[in-house]
């Protein structure tokens, strides 16, 4: 396998984790980016890192939640492969809501234990919320709480990932604008480049050339809390709009809710940072005083369904369309790239890569 060579378009979170195994799997690995190591523009540094599948069922389709769980259950294997620092907790979620919302709660509830009986959904009291977030039972007097779900340092693993990357050896090309991707080649600076396997992960950067994909913004802010003592990822279950704030080490906040229809990056409007910040405000009064590092604005990659694709065809995969699920479906979307590789290269280790046969969808073959 030394010989054959594997350009991979796109050093987002896909990009990098598929550069890794590859690389770490006897491939020549050649990864191309527009951008830095940081991930500057990518979705991925723009995110929470929420791995909640059961929060998000109200608005995913039950093959996003179930791809979560299995994505859930394989991060801390991805994370013990890496030699950096990087922040993952399993302690899981809470949901809460104000009086006059409490219809939307029980809605939410109801579809949780229709379809996801195995949840472990408990309802909690002020008491027992108490217990868990002393500070949100001062504002709060029930609550929903989650106990296989958590979240992951996007920043941090971006940040593990690059220096994975280069300690492995990883020939990384930054500042490369890539166009014009087919399959065995693609166009960099206006010349044509050839691979035995050309990985397409440019997200939204691939909208014109995959059919029904869009760009979906979103809008976080970065926080510095003192006053505010939250250790678990919480929503706000709101008529118009999920808040959801989750806690980082050292009193660090990312605070999100709205998605917008548009491939628009510019600054956030103020209606939209009132709107957001005022949500906060509403769920702990100590974010009053927090200090805002970063606003942060980005679009996200998603098809007409709002599902992940994996387009196959001889010496071509495209991966895209993780939308708002990047980090909570990543590893099955790895695993899935994995044996699709293996497979179209007739490798005899394909089989260990094959997909559980209930995600077989995902992979769309072309040829």
């Amino acid at each position: 396998m030394k010989h054959i060579n594997i350009a991979i378009i796109g050093s987002g979170l896909i990009g990098r984790l598929l550069a890794l195994y590859l690389k770490r799997a006897g491939f020549v690995v050649n990864l191309y980016d527009k951008n830095d190591k940081r991930g500057t523009g990518s979705a991925a540094r723009a995110a929470a890192g929420l791995l909640t599948p059961f929060s998000e069922s109200l608005i995913a389709e039950p093959e996003i939640v179930s791809m979560g769980l299995v994505g859930l259950a394989l991060w801390p294997k991805i994370l013990a492969s890496l030699n950096g620092f990087t922040f993952f907790q399993q302690q899981g979620s809470l949901i809460v809501s104000h009086e006059q919302d409490k219809t939307e709660q029980q809605r939410f509830v109801k579809n949780l234990d229709k379809h996801y009986p195995h949840s472990a959904l408990t309802q909690l009291n002020r008491c027992q919320l108490s217990v868990l977030e002393p500070e949100l039972a001062r504002r709060f007097s029930a609550a929903l709480y989650l106990p296989s779900e958590g979240q992951i340092g996007n920043r941090k693993l971006l940040s593990a990932l690059s220096q994975q990357l280069e300690q492995e050896h990883i020939n990384w090309h930054l500042g490369a604008k890539i166009d014009q991707v087919k399959a065995q080649q693609f166009c960099q600076h206006g010349e044509i480049k050839t691979a035995d396997l050309v990985i397409d992960c440019r997200g939204t950067g691939a909208i014109g050339e995959l059919s029904h994909l869009r760009a979906v913004r979103g809008e976080l802010f970065q926080l510095f809390a003192p006053e505010v003592n939250i250790t678990r990822p919480v929503r706000l279950i709101h008529p118009r709009y999920n808040l959801y704030i989750a806690p980082k080490p050292n009193h660090h906040y990312v605070v999100g809710a709205t998605e917008i229809e548009s491939n628009d990056t510019s600054e956030m409007t103020v209606r939209s940072a009132l709107e957001l910040l005022s949500a906060a405000y509403s769920v702990h009064s100590g974010f009053s005083e927090a200090q805002i590092l970063e606003q942060v604005s980005a679009c996200r990659p998603a098809f007409s369904d709002n599902k992940p694709r994996i387009n196959c065809q001889t010496g071509l995969i495209q991966i895209n369309g993780l939308y708002r699920h990047g980090f909570l479906l990543a590893p099955v979307v790895l695993a899935h790239t994995l044996w699709a590789v293996h497979r179209q290269i007739n490798s005899k280790n394909a089989q260990q890569f094959k997909p559980n046969e209930y995600f077989t969808g995902l992979i769309n073959e072309c040829d």
